[in-house]
């Protein structure tokens, strides 16, 4: 009567063993979320998206999309990366009045930290959705000494890691190229590759707008250097836009250009930073488990809609054990 039940006590532990090597899989394998912001031919953000609607791929293969949501009422951690140098020492306050009012605009559940940068960074305020602590901080601020923009990139980036929720976006601020870093811009690609976290970069340009201007979205003039025609600059207070640009670029973010000579109004830099608020509200997050664990490689990313609305989303992921 044993040698009878012996086939179905092999059966139930090869069972047991199937089992717990596919969840010991799904551990290794983590999953990936993607941010996707979708936009109509006018640059409007289009709502109520399903699961069905969306297209996964990865290194150009279908993925099952396994996790799905419209980021309305989704808490954000934030973190604000401040440029603090001295050549920002005319721009400084209405900065500050600016990133003042974003932070009482986003989501109240929203934890926030905030990091200045000149010759070093400093952590002015540690994650906190206490609104009055931040604006406070910010009111300390003083602008003096270089640039070490890739120091507090790399630095945001890791700080961000400790965040409390899994939703985390960047913005950075800043007037000028990097002077004083001791970290390299390929280091905080990587780390920005490696990381789930949205960077919204905005550079301020000393350059004035000419009359008869390109106009971008919001129907502002664009600086002439940007409309093909001549500039005079400073090169150490020049922004170097592509790299602002391969910040956003390699995080589904988005980088903005804004004029010097707009930033006293104030109105302009507060525009930009409405619209980064609307759209942490406005997005999607897709999550899927690719087929293989964690290798140390970089891995295209792409996302699209079935009805061929523009998708930005970032372009790929290296798949770096955390």
């Amino acid at each position: 009567m044993g040698r009878r039940f012996q086939p179905l006590v092999l059966f139930a532990t090869l069972i047991a063993l199937t089992t717990l090597l596919a969840a010991q899989v799904r551990v290794e394998v983590r999953l990936v979320n993607v941010i996707a912001t979708v936009t109509d031919s006018h640059g409007r953000y289009i709502p109520n998206l399903t699961q069905d609607d969306f297209i996964l791929e990865e290194d150009g293969k279908a993925q099952q999309i396994s996790h799905f949501s419209q980021d309305r009422d989704v808490p954000v951690s934030v973190g604000v990366l401040l440029d603090t140098s001295g050549s920002m020492d005319r721009k400084i306050r209405t900065a500050v009045e600016a990133v003042d009012r974003f932070i009482r605009r986003i989501h109240q559940d929203d934890e926030i930290f905030l990091m200045t940068f000149s010759g070093q960074t400093v952590l002015r305020q540690d994650f906190t959705d206490d609104r009055d602590k931040l604006s406070q901080a910010l009111r300390r601020i003083i602008a003096t000494g270089g640039t070490a923009l890739y120091d507090a990139m790399a630095e945001g980036i890791t700080k961000i890691g400790s965040s409390r929720h899994d939703k985390r976006a960047i913005l950075v601020i800043t007037d000028g190229q990097d002077t004083a870093s001791a970290s390299r811009l390929s280091e905080v690609l990587e780390g920005i590759r490696a990381s789930d976290v949205l960077v919204y970069p905005i550079g301020i340009s000393p350059l004035t707008y000419a009359r008869g201007a390109t106009r971008n979205a919001w129907g502002w003039p664009l600086p002439a250097l940007l409309a093909g025609r001549s500039g005079v600059q400073r090169k150490r207070d020049e922004v170097d836009m592509n790299v602002l640009r391969s910040f956003s670029e390699n995080s589904g973010g988005r980088a903005f250009l804004l004029a010097e000579s707009f930033v006293g109004r104030g109105s302009q830099i507060e525009k930009i930073l409405d619209v980064i608020a609307d759209e942490l509200r406005s997005q999607y997050t897709l999550g899927y488990y690719p087929s293989r664990p964690d290798d140390g490689r970089y891995h295209s990313i792409r996302i699209r809609t079935k009805t061929g609305d523009a998708v930005r989303a970032r372009r790929g992921y290296l798949a770096r054990s955390s």
